[in-house]
């Protein structure tokens, strides 16, 4: 069986995988296999015979080339290896090449995001280098929604309830719309992007169609790197809404509404962080070698 022809069998086990999955779980199991799969053929490498040297390789690129963390990299290895459960079953494949590889181990920390200077500083720099991603980056940040929700709502999700611009997106785990508010300085960014368009996706390519999550993801870590932001993701910008209106004094069942945190945990670990850098021993002793340099001056 040639090279090509084995891709093509490949590519068809990956297509009946994918047939079996529904919604938004289909959408980010097809992003990750789709990395996988392009990183296997670059490489000239059967995905259907790939090995555990082809499995760790792609499982470093995803921290190297996409900057993901180590919790979303064992999310992605999890996938991957359940399409090989499925490769298995029906005589695809062989063997799982992650049987062998080890596993990342997610960080205790919560990551806190960007402060506000980098907020800033983002922000400033999407805004000079297009008017959807600016758009973008001010939409994520204000409104502390996930991107994929954002990046399915339509223009005619953008309405008014009694005198308050709103977007009308579907929250992850529902299935049914809600209401969040549209700041002033979100809705300019939108409607400068827009144009003349009335309907249709608020965010696309320049072919028209809806931006894809992985579009959007590989464009904000493009600007990080611009703006002087080490390993900048969508999820960071999420984390940086929480980690702003807490250091701003927003109580924390208040953040936890916006946010949309189902276990208030979620939002009490981002404060601990908070709680814990800003409290830690180190300034005491910064204090005090401070104050033994001003003596013996």
């Amino acid at each position: 069986m040639n090279q090509k022809t084995n891709f093509n069998r490949a590519e068809r086990a990956v297509d009946e995988w994918l047939a079996t999955k529904n919604g938004r779980t289909r959408s980010e199991y097809t992003r990750d296999i789709s990395r996988y799969v392009t990183y296997c053929v670059d490489r000239s490498v059967d995905p259907l015979k790939a090995r555990p040297d082809t499995a760790a390789g792609w499982l470093a690129s995803l921290e190297a080339d996409y900057h993901l963390s180590s919790a979303t990299r064992l999310r992605a290895l999890r996938v991957v290896s359940g399409f090989y459960s499925y490769a298995i079953r029906w005589d695809y494949a062989k063997k799982n090449p992650f049987w062998d590889v080890s596993k990342p181990k997610p960080a205790n920390q919560t990551a806190l995001g960007m402060s506000m200077d980098e907020s800033q500083s983002l922000v400033r720099e999407a805004f000079w280098t297009s008017e959807r991603l600016h758009a973008l980056v001010v939409t994520l940040l204000l409104l502390g929604v996930r991107v994929s929700e954002l990046l399915n709502a339509d223009i005619e999700d953008i309405q008014s309830e009694g005198g308050q611009r709103v977007l009308r997106i579907l929250p992850k785990g529902r299935d049914e719309k809600v209401l969040v508010p549209l700041p002033d300085m979100a809705f300019a960014a939108i409607m400068a992007y827009v144009g003349d368009r009335t309907s249709g996706p608020i965010f696309i390519t320049r072919t028209g169609r809806r931006l894809s999550r992985t579009g959007a993801y590989d464009t904000i870590v493009r600007l990080g790197v611009r703006a002087g932001i080490q390993r900048l993701f969508p999820h960071l910008i999420r984390a940086t809404t929480t980690g702003l209106l807490l250091a701003l004094g927003v109580k924390l069942e208040r953040v936890q509404e916006v946010m949309r945190h189902k276990d208030p945990k979620t939002t009490i670990g981002y404060d601990r962080q908070l709680q814990h850098l800003r409290n830690s021993p180190v300034f005491i002793l910064e204090k005090a070698l401070n104050a033994q340099f001003a003596m013996a001056a």
